[in-house]
């Protein structure tokens, strides 16, 4: 006998955003916890878009289903299918649907519960209570938002065992880093009542973001909360294609060179930019947190995901789905992918088509071109399965999330390098990086120095100036990567951030010379380049290697003392606010052969006002100003 599905839903109103709701609401493993559903254990099933799972209801009862893919549309609705294995219950969908108002939003939430036998049609009470319980954590929030919590999202009831004592004895010694100390109670706070999914791989940023904090500064507090004994570090091995943690190492040195993704059936190349995640989890120590799993495949798990389709075969799933700039469109599992792009409203709002078969999504040909689709504002994508199989359609924005702390970046912080100094890989292990800037500077004529006020007096004013550089490179979010004779090897995440401290370093050092008691001051030659480059462990530490790192020598080899040289493609990816309004900086373009290179390279050259500088060597030879090339086009010698 089939029974008809039996539907519970109800609604209500509250004062936030849309955007805020979907937050709240899309952490669907944190939401199971918070509201007392069970723990689940999922396995993968033949169809690798279908897990099975098995959990115990009211910690006794064994409920095996198997749990089909989420849908959703960000800030939308979303919502999962459960088809159980045995029991009184077939089916269940559950869900909520966001409907924005003039003064917040809307919340429906449901539950369709299809009995198995006649027992099955008293399960509705469950159902109700979870629609309710959902609504319910919606209440709870705005009463610990009302009361001013820095974080207001629910946590499980009952107490945490935390080891107060141990905890505050270490806070002590946090206290004493350098880290804001206004963000040493927000930490303990989050330790002493955070639920165990909230201190278990932690992202800094999104901390930071959640706190008001500068995510830098929330990032130095994690590292220096981890070199305390409050944290562990993992790396996260991330895949490039759906983006989330595939596996998980301990320390550089145990990454592997390569990964593989069982939900895309793709291995992957290990590098330090995208595909490798610094995560944080409270020490067992201080609290033991557990790594059970309420909920796998809830919307927040990938955020950069703006629609997520499983599409039975044959069937077609339209998608009310406003674009705000390019996505692309893939099916899980495939390589092919569709760039989306929105374009003016048309004259007449239509559906779009959009047929998977053959491994490619294709569109209407008047919209298309070679991999990529307009979509005219107004109308709405049809997506369509033309297979004998299902599929699981997503729409992914193009960029990666934000909040992602890559090994790329926290391996050029100062403060990594000096509190993790055995964080190397291992012996011969190279992996790739992207984009990085480095900035190399040297000491002008400290041959001369030595010769004249002898080598222990030269030696001195020369440690003290690599103390000088240090410190600055630190302050600017880089870090010193090796000395070399009189000379300095740094690298920074962000090119801007480099050329921000080389900047610095030329109007700054002459005062400094001063306090220290220099005389005559020390005259720096400074140079800034950005590119790809080889991460290996060279004489025990992490180090860069290839030709970025050769052209950045080479390139500060042509600074005359008291400028920043760099070439010109370089500094028009700056962001321009870096020179914006400084009256002190000009610039001079010219021509020079860098060492190694076939060629004359056209170089700019950033002189800081005050410093002294050199007349120029012989291998420069002015260039007549240039129109359109962006920052390094200025005219020479003007003023920026």
């Amino acid at each position: 006998m089939k029974y008809q599905p039996i539907r519970y839903d109800s609604e209500r109103y509250y004062p936030m955003s849309v955007a805020e709701a979907w937050r709240l609401l899309a952490d669907t493993d944190h939401l199971n916890r918070a509201i007392g559903l069970p723990s689940v254990e999922f396995s993968t099933l033949p169809d690798p878009l279908i897990r099975r799972a098995q959990a115990r209801a009211f910690g006794v009862i064994p409920v095996r289903w198997h749990e089909l893919p989420f849908d959703w549309i960000r800030e939308r609705r979303y919502a999962v299918r459960r088809e159980f294995e045995g029991g009184p219950v077939a089916i269940i969908v559950v869900g909520i649907e966001l409907r924005p108002t003039e003064q917040g939003v809307t919340v429906r939430s449901y539950a369709e519960c299809t009995p198995a036998n006649i027992s099955g049609r008293l399960v509705w009470r469950m159902a109700r209570k979870s629609v309710t319980d959902l609504l319910d954590f919606c209440d709870h929030y705005l009463q610990r938002k009302e009361a001013g919590r820095v974080d207001p999202v629910p946590v499980p009831r009952g107490r945490p065992a935390v080891n107060r004592a141990l905890l505050d004895q270490r806070l002590g010694q946090l206290a004493s880093a350098a880290v804001r100390p206004e963000l040493i109670g927000l930490l303990r706070q989050r330790i002493v009542e955070g639920s165990d999914d909230q201190l278990t791989r932690m992202r800094p940023f999104a901390v930071a973001d959640l706190w008001g904090a500068d995510r830098l500064e929330v990032l130095r507090l994690f590292l220096h909360a981890t070199s305390a004994g409050l944290f562990q570090l993992r790396w996260e091995l991330m895949c490039p294609n759906c983006r989330v943690p595939k596996a998980e190492a301990a320390s550089l040195v145990q990454l592997p060179v390569q990964f593989h993704c069982d939900t895309c059936g793709i291995a992957y190349d290990a590098d330090l930019d995208q595909r490798v995640e610094l995560r944080f989890s409270v020490h067992p120590a201080i609290r033991r947190a557990d790594g059970l799993v309420y909920c796998i495949g809830g919307p927040l798990r990938m955020p950069y995901t703006v629609a997520q389709q499983y599409i039975r075969p044959h069937e077609d799933r339209h998608i009310d789905l406003a674009l705000t700039g390019p996505v692309q469109l893939r099916t899980v599992r495939a390589a092919h992918r569709l760039l989306l792009t929105p374009a003016p409203a048309d004259s007449r709002a239509r559906d779009i088509t959009l047929t998977y078969s053959g491994g490619r999504w294709v569109g209407p040909h008047s919209l298309t071109r070679d991999d990529s689709l307009t979509v005219p504002g107004g109308s709405r994508l049809v997506l369509r399965n033309q297979t004998s199989g299902p599929i699981l359609a997503a729409i992914d924005d193009l960029a990666w999330t934000g909040e992602a702390t890559s090994a790329a970046q926290v391996t050029t912080l100062q403060e990594f390098r000096d509190l993790f100094s055995s964080e190397v890989l291992a012996p011969r292990q190279q992996l790739a990086v992207s984009h990085i800037a480095f900035l190399f500077s040297d000491l002008k004529g400290s041959t001369q120095l030595y010769e004249g006020i002898g080598d222990a007096a030269a030696y001195s004013r020369v440690n003290r100036h690599f103390d000088f550089i240090r410190q600055a490179v630190g302050r600017g979010g880089g870090s010193v990567i090796k000395t070399m004779g009189d000379g300095v090897m740094c690298a920074f995440y962000r090119l801007d951030d480099a050329l921000a401290t080389a900047i610095q370093l030329q109007g700054h050092v002459t005062a400094w010379c001063q306090e220290q008691g220099i005389d005559p001051p020390l005259t720096l030659k400074v140079g800034v380049h950005h590119g790809p480059a080889i991460a290996m462990t060279a004489n025990d530490h992490l180090d860069y290697f290839g030709r970025t790192v050769n052209l950045a020598a080479r390139v500060a080899d042509q600074s005359r003392g008291g400028d920043v040289v760099i070439l010109p493609e370089v500094l028009d990816q700056a962001d321009q606010s870096t020179l914006d309004g400084r009256d002190d900086i000009t610039t001079e373009s010219f021509t020079a052969r860098l060492r190694g290179l076939a060629h004359d390279q056209r170089l700019v050259r950033l002189m800081v006002a005050g410093v002294p500088s050199a007349n120029p060597g012989p291998k420069a030879r002015p260039m007549q100003p240039q129109v359109g090339l962006g920052l390094s086009g200025l005219v020479t010698g003007g003023p920026l």
